[in-house]
Parts: C-alpha cells; sequence; structure tokens
C-alpha cells in the first residue's frame, strides 16, 4: 500500500501542475476584470473540478490508460517516470508564465517511452494531433458567433440598465462554474490514466472496498483521485497565471470575456464526452481569436501569440525526449 501512494506521487504532481498551469483558463478574466474575486473563484473551480473529474471524466481515464498500456507503460515504475517527466515539463512552462497543454506534455512522455521500447503507436497518437488542430479552430468559429449573436441581438437590450454589472457577474459565475467542470473531465486523465493498466489502482480500490459501505470502481476512483490533485494545484498555485490568458493576447470586454469561457467550456466537454484530453489554453486562446474577430479588429498580440505557439511545440518535444532518454538508460 505504502509503495503504490509513493508511485502515484508523479500523477499527484502532474494533477497539481493542471491546477496550476489552467485555473487561469476558468475564472483569469473575471479575476482580472475584478468582476469575481481571487478567493471565490479558486473555490469554486476547487469543488466543480472534482464534480466534473467524477461524473465526466472517466472517458478520459479509459483513454489515456489504454494509450499508455499501449506504448509499454504496464508497471507503477514505468507510470511514475512517465508522470514525473510530463509534470516537470508543465511546471517548468508554468514557473515561466507560458500557458501551456498538460495534454501535449503527456502525450510526449508516452509516445517517447514508447519509442524506447520499440511500441510506438503512431495510428492513435494522430487522434491526439488532430484534436490538438482541431480543437482551437472548433473554438474560434464558436466564440465568434457567441459574440456576434450576443452583441447583436442581447447587449443592446441590456448595456444600458442598472442591472448590466449583475448581468456580466452572473455570466462570469455560470461560464466559470461549467469552464471548471470542464477542466475536471477533461484532465482527470491527464493526471490518473497512465496507471489504469498498472495495477495500481485494483490493489487501492480493493483495499477500499473491504472498508467503506459502498462499492467504488477503478475507474471512478482514478478519476477522483485526478480531480482531487487538480483542486490542490489551484487552491495552492494558480495565481501566478491567472491574469496570463486573458490579459496578454487581446484586449477584451467583460461580455466577450465570460463567452469566451464559455466557448472554449464547450469545446472542452464535447471532447471529454469523446473521451479525448485537449489543451484547455488551446481552446482559450481561439475563443480568444473569435472574440477579436467579432468586432472587425485587429487587437490580437501576436508577439504573444508566437510565444505560445512555440511553448505548444517544444512541450510534448522536451517531454518525449526526456521519457525517450530514461526509458533507455534504466528500463532496457
Amino acid at each position: 500500500m505504502e509503495l503504490a501512494t509513493l508511485f502515484l506521487l508523479s500523477g499527484a504532481f502532474m494533477g497539481w501542475s493542471v491546477g496550476t498551469n489552467d485555473a487561469a483558463n476558468v475564472f483569469g478574466m473575471a479575476v482580472g476584470t475584478k468582476v469575481i474575486k481571487f478567493r471565490t473563484a479558486i473555490w469554486l473551480t476547487a469543488v466543480f473540478v472534482v464534480l466534473g473529474a467524477v461524473f465526466g471524466g472517466q472517458q478520459v481515464v479509459n483513454t489515456v490508460g489504454d494509450y499508455a498500456r499501449d506504448h509499454a507503460i504496464a508497471s507503477p515504475a514505468a507510470a511514475f517516470w512517465v508522470m514525473l517527466v510530463a509534470a516537470a515539463v508543465v511546471t517548468t512552462m508554468t514557473i515561466v508564465k507560458a500557458p501551456v497543454s498538460t495534454s501535449q506534455s503527456l502525450v510526449g512522455a508516452i509516445m517517447g517511452w514508447g519509442f524506447a521500447h520499440n511500441m510506438a503507436n503512431f495510428s492513435e497518437t494522430t487522434r491526439f494531433f488532430s484534436a490538438w488542430i482541431i480543437s482551437p479552430v472548433l473554438t474560434m468559429f464558436v466564440s465568434l458567433a457567441l459574440c456576434w449573436l450576443v452583441q447583436k441581438f442581447i447587449e443592446p437590450r441590456v448595456k444600458g440598465l442598472a442591472a448590466y454589472d449583475r448581468f456580466i457577474k452572473i455570466g462570469f459565475l455560470v461560464a466559470g462554474i461549467f469552464a471548471a467542470y470542464s477542466l475536471g473531465s477533461n484532465n482527470a486523465g491527464n493526471a490518473m490514466g497512465v496507471y489504469l493498466h498498472t495495477g495500481i489502482f485494483d490493489s487501492l480500490v480493493g483495499w477500499l472496498n473491504n472498508i467503506l459501505p459502498f462499492n467504488i470502481t477503478v475507474l471512478g476512483f482514478a478519476a477522483f483521485i485526478g480531480g482531487l490533485t487538480i483542486a490542490l494545484g489551484v487552491l495552492t498555485y494558480s495565481k501566478r497565471i491567472m491574469f496570463a490568458v486573458g490579459e496578454g493576447i487581446a484586449k477584451l470586454s467583460p461580455l466577450q470575456g465570460f463567452l469566451v469561457v464559455f466557448a472554449s467550456s464547450l469545446t472542452l466537454q464535447v471532447f471529454s464526452l469523446i473521451g479525448i484530453s485537449i489543451s484547455t489554453s488551446q481552446a482559450v486562446v481561439g475563443a480568444i481569436m473569435g472574440a477579436s474577430f467579432s468586432k472587425g479588429h485587429r487587437g490580437l498580440d501576436f508577439k504573444v501569440l508566437g510565444r505560445i505557439f512555440v511553448a505548444w511545440f517544444g512541450t510534448p518535444t522536451l517531454a518525449g525526449i526526456l521519457a525517450y532518454l530514461i526509458g533507455v538508460l534504466f528500463f532496457r
């Protein structure tokens, strides 16, 4: 039991990294515009991340688990090192304030491990790469459509009302809660999916079912633990990057802000339902671009966008190289 817990630490590190990096995509704009208080934002995010993981995260956990198994990750020790590499890369990017993709870091590390053991699954990897390309484009069009419709038919009717500020606050709250739920459902697999077929959860769940008055499943337990670790990251170290996405790419109005969060969350939830983990940051950037284009202006900071795109390319590459070296030097 103690040894199993130690192997899970790198997965917990990954979940914590998800929380620290992606909380900015949930309430960052609301906090940055002072519509929602930071403390309120992180507690709402933590609660709904766990709920999203439990009720919507099992499909992604299963997909990541199968992908890891196909790349020769069949032992707790192998899962530990792959997760440690992926989490370390994400945390490094977080420290330098780069809103990177945790799913790209994880897939890069799994792919590197597979190369080291001559078991790289290119067809399955293509699904992830395709999703990473499609998701920001899809989110851009969803955001563009939402912003155009709201700005044309709703905003003119409510902007002059005394309750406009309350309307904006409620919009941010609803969008943020939905975003937190979607973050949990799409990223619980990034934290704990790699361990699914290593046997580590079987022993833990068996032990818990002997002492609890109800039974839990391996998938459900893995999703729950993944959600808890993400929530811990949100509560302890999310403030550093909270403003980076919303303020750095384009100047948005409060109305555009919560529509961006809603559009990116909608895309995230769609991919969660089909079991593919995507980049929350990519979805948000796509949504910000759509919001910017909805008013026909060119307010995007392409220098910041370029920096983010470089980080996205470098994240899976760096994680893959590190995992490959560990696999070749110590596990062959």
